[in-house]
C-alpha cells in the first residue's frame, strides 16, 4: 500500500477539500465510512454526505455509501491501493474511496 503524506500542519489540506479533489479527478462509485463518524463528528459527516449528492448530480451516478464499525474500516484499509493522509484532525474523518474507470 502507498502511503501519500499531504498534511502540512493542522487542518491543512482539510477532509473536504482533499475529498473535493478526489471527486474532481475519479470516478468513484461507493465510499466506506466509519459508522462512528456519523455520531462522533455529525457536521463533518452531513459535509461529506452534501459533495457526495453534488458529485451524483455531476456525474448522473448514484454513489453508495456503506457503514462498518471503525474497527472492520481499519481492517479495510489494509485492501487499499493507497492511503492520504491530509491535515485533518475531526474524530473519524476517513473515507474508502472504491474507484471506477475515467474514459
Amino acid at each position: 500500500m502507498t502511503r501519500i503524506d499531504l498534511a502540512l500542519t493542522h487542518g491543512v489540506p482539510s477532509f473536504l477539500e482533499t475529498v473535493r479533489v478526489i471527486l474532481s479527478e475519479s470516478q468513484i462509485e461507493s465510499v466506506i465510512v466509519a459508522q462512528e463518524f456519523a455520531q462522533v463528528s455529525p457536521v463533518l459527516h452531513e459535509a461529506l454526505c452534501c459533495e457526495l449528492k453534488a458529485e451524483e448530480q455531476l456525474c448522473g451516478k448514484p454513489i453508495t455509501i456503506q457503514y462498518i464499525s471503525h474497527e472492520a474500516f481499519k481492517q479495510r484499509t489494509l485492501q487499499s491501493r493507497a492511503v492520504v493522509r491530509t491535515g485533518e484532525c475531526t474524530p473519524y474523518a476517513n473515507v474508502i474511496f472504491q474507484a471506477g474507470v475515467v474514459f
